[in-house]
């Protein structure tokens, strides 16, 4: 009996030890996120949320690009519904600093392009394609699972003059790196987008 109270005992004050251990990390995440620009609501909700070290300084980042509390916080729930660490602070900023908002960036995180297709988004971007496009091309590669070539190679053919309806149209009829030097080419030589599709059989 006194050898069942003692283990007890110990058992009570690990537990104890640990949530201690628990509240001071909260505490410090908090800390860190109001430090960081966040609500104190905000704030309170990440520090619920297990974060490592590592994951408070990228929410940090993240603040820093100038998107909202709310956005921040759905974008981590994301990630860990994913099984992801929130490691895209630093991507986030670039992105930001590219010209897309909060509500793409969201959705984008959402569908797993972000981080893994974070090149391609910048290879669009850069060559003014527009948000909507590319988030229908993200759909395309994430949710419909079809493969399609760098986000580059198509900016390259946006920057030949093919719209971002056109651009959509070659994605989703499965273009191939063959189409698409042809299809500049054509471009190139002053044929309209209607003809230079039709050329390559789009």
């Amino acid at each position: 009996m006194e050898r069942n109270y003692f283990r007890y005992g110990a058992v009570m004050l690990a537990a104890m030890l640990a949530l201690a251990g628990c509240r001071g990390t909260d505490e410090q995440t908090k800390a860190a996120a109001t430090k960081s620009g966040f609500s104190d609501a905000a704030a309170t909700e990440l520090a619920g949320m297990g974060l490592t070290p590592e994951e408070v300084a990228s929410v940090g980042d993240a603040k820093k690009s100038g998107l909202d509390d709310s956005s921040i916080l759905s974008m981590v729930k994301s990630l860990h519904k994913q099984n992801l660490k929130f490691d895209i602070g630093s991507q986030l900023q670039i992105l930001v600093r590219d010209g897309l908002g909060a509500t793409a960036l969201t959705q984008l995180v959402d569908m797993g392009a972000i981080p893994r297709w974070v090149d391609d988004i910048r290879g669009l971007k850069d060559a003014n394609v527009g948000e909507v496009t590319i988030l229908e091309m993200a759909k395309i590669r994430f949710q419909e699972k079809k493969e399609l070539l760098s986000g580059p190679e198509y900016g390259l053919l946006h920057s030949n003059g093919l719209s971002d309806a056109g651009l959509l149209m070659f994605a989703r009829k499965g273009g191939n790196a063959q189409q698409l030097q042809q299809l500049r080419l054509q471009l190139a030589l002053g044929k309209s987008e209607q003809e230079a599709l039709k050329s390559v059989g789009m």
